[in-house]
């Protein structure tokens, strides 16, 4: 599946731990590794974001966190958001509150097994 915004595009997964509990990732599919690879040297690439969606009853609630360098502005938000309606027909016409946390990425921490 992919997201498309203007002139961008990247993939979107879709993890359910129950029909309530959805998670949304998006991502770049280029830079996942094969089975292969883990056995050398491996850069783990945490994708773009990922968007919480629980089903509550008649309504819904998404929250989450996404990198603000690659969603630059509230339209951009809004058409992940409007694409997880359309993926997920339940959170379609439904009341929805939202809190989408942009992050910035500043620092990471690492363990690739080789030290």
């Amino acid at each position: 599946m992919k997201f498309i915004f203007n002139h961008f595009s990247c993939d979107v997964e879709i993890f359910n731990k129950v029909k309530e509990d959805i998670v949304i990732r998006f991502y770049d599919r280029t830079k996942e590794q094969n089975e292969d690879d883990i056995i050398n040297l491996v850069m783990v690439d945490p994708g773009y974001g990922y968007l919480c969606l629980k089903l509550k009853g008649e309504g819904a609630l998404l929250s989450g966190f996404l990198d603000e360098g690659i969603f630059t502005s509230k339209e951009m938000v809004d058409a992940a958001i409007n694409h997880i309606e359309d993926l997920i027909p339940q959170a379609k016409n439904t009341y929805m509150p939202y809190h989408v946390v942009l992050f910035k990425k500043a620092s990471y921490v690492e363990y690739n097994g080789e030290y």
